[in-house]
């Protein structure tokens, strides 16, 4: 992969942490002399903050994290088993056994993560104002801190279930502790907790265009907090924080002839994304080390979309794509397939391909932004919260919106739970590969409606969980398996 400038910063930043720990949660950067001395002005809290974001780049992206967990558990994908044996399995819900990889269970970088958002949020109210070009950086970055810090756990939670709850950097390694596993309950009430500090921090609009979706503003910060209210089950406050985002945020669907757009990034319905940008340079290799061109990041792509990339280890499941695409006149079964009624069928929304040999066509790069949040997953989000509230004809408009975007007809039928079908439905069409679909399933209740693979004893006794790595146990004597998985590995 690419380095890029930010990734640059916060290896810089690791690497002058200078010293390491056996305990689990204690991760670089951690030596007090160093971090004293570095924290002094504005452009150290913006570089700091930028290492935080290139930490979460390669949170989400490492070994396709991001839509390994949110994605292939959903029943959107037929990994082919002999291209790619390891996330296979994945598929059916197993995430266990001889060929899944260990490193999907451990957590470690997401807690280095943490640590640099936390030094952030120590270290950065201290800087003096004066030392800041902007009045208003201090207070964006601070706030931009908290959000990335709420996005981080709840995003864990989702995952793990129980996480350690660290809310402070280990400044001083002769001081680190382990701490166990927090309930998900209170690790939800600190990311809504951390939420409420980052909204009073940033503002809808962007000083600095450049920073626009990619870094975090006041809509990102509702998007989040109307997950994690929905998560929670409290449609009531989902509903309310998604009409605050949909009302006064600024965002607009992109029109139905450009929607390709909003993959390739920073388009008018963009509220937060990862920059994979080529230009700048963050833009994605493509190419397995042999450089074969046969895996790579993406592994839903090949030919004509990769030039030298003859597999798909990806196809989508016609099965699943058959069934929540029964209408093929929907725009988005054209823009986000390719021939997808084959065995073979790949998913395209993220086929926006460079080359940085040129015509060699030998070296290629993904130059798509990751979406994160983008207004018609809240506007969808939204429409369940008022159909969960009963107000099935307040619903309707969200949900129709994006369904004429896509072309398709406007919803006509029954409330209630026929209602709720749909809405989720929709949501899988719209955000299909967006890593959102396992989430929305069970969240739902509704993975084994959807996943016919998916074992229903494991589902039903908190299996959807993921196990965590029993190596780190070793360094950690406060750890426990998440409970289904007791035993099992």
């Amino acid at each position: 992969m690419q380095l890029s400038k930010i990734t640059i910063i916060a290896l810089f930043l690791i690497t002058l942490s200078g010293v390491s720990c056996k305990k689990i949660l204690d991760l670089e950067p951690h030596n007090s002399t160093f971090t004293e001395a570095f924290f002094k002005t504005g452009t150290d809290a913006n570089s700091a903050i930028s290492g935080a974001y290139a930490l979460l780049r390669q949170v989400l992206m490492n070994n396709y994290s991001w839509h390994v967990y949110g994605d292939l558990p959903s029943g959107e994908y037929e990994v082919n088993g002999g291209l790619d044996a390891f996330n296979q399995p994945i598929c059916s819900g197993q995430f266990i056994g001889l060929n899944v990889g260990s490193w999907e269970w451990n957590w470690q970088n997401y807690y280095q993560l943490i640590q640099q958002i936390n030094l952030v949020i120590t270290k950065v109210p201290d800087i003096p104002l004066s030392s800041f070009t902007n009045p208003d950086l201090k207070k964006q970055i601070i706030g931009e801190a908290y959000f990335l810090r709420a996005y981080t756990y709840f995003y864990m939670t989702r995952i793990w279930g129980d996480v350690p709850l660290k809310l402070a950097p280990d400044l001083d390694v002769s001081q680190a502790i382990n701490i166990p596993r927090t309930p998900a309950a209170t690790v939800w009430a600190q990311c809504l907790a951390d939420c409420q500090t980052a909204e009073g921090n940033l503002t809808f609009g962007y000083a600095d265009q450049t920073q626009a979706v990619v870094r975090a503003n006041k809509g990102s910060v509702l998007a989040l907090k109307a997950h994690i209210q929905a998560w929670k089950k409290d449609y009531a406050a989902c509903e309310k924080t998604a009409d605050t985002l949909i009302s006064q945020g600024g965002y607009t669907l992109v029109d139905s002839a450009h929607y390709n757009e909003v993959f390739v990034g920073r388009s008018t319905e963009g509220i937060f994304e990862v920059n994979i940008n080529y230009g700048q340079s963050e833009g994605v290799g493509l190419n397995n080390d042999d450089g074969s061109g046969d895996g790579g990041y993406l592994p839903t792509l090949a030919r004509p979309f990769i030039q030298n990339q003859v597999n798909v280890n990806w196809p989508i499941s016609n099965p699943y794509v058959n069934r929540i695409f029964r209408d093929t006149a929907d725009i988005r079964y054209y823009k986000f397939f390719y021939q997808a009624y084959s065995n073979n069928g790949q998913t395209i929304k993220y086929s926006n391909i460079t080359y940085a040999d040129g015509s060699a066509h030998n070296d290629p790069r993904l130059s798509n932004n990751l979406n994160i949040f983008r207004l018609p997953d809240i506007m969808l989000l939204r429409a369940e919260a008022l159909n969960k509230l009963g107000r099935d004809a307040d619903a309707l408009p969200l949900l129709n919106a994006v369904k004429t975007r896509a072309g398709i007809v406007p919803y006509s039928g029954a409330g209630g739970d026929d209602l709720a079908t749909e809405i989720l439905e929709e949501r899988l069409r719209e955000l299909f590969f967006e890593g959102q679909a396992y989430y929305d399933l069970i969240r739902t209740g509704k993975i084994l409606d959807y996943n016919e693979n998916f074992n229903a004893s494991q589902y039903q006794n908190g299996g959807w969980m993921w196990p965590i790595d029993p190596s780190m146990f070793k360094d950690d004597f406060t750890l426990v398996q998440t409970p289904y998985w007791r035993g099992k590995l």
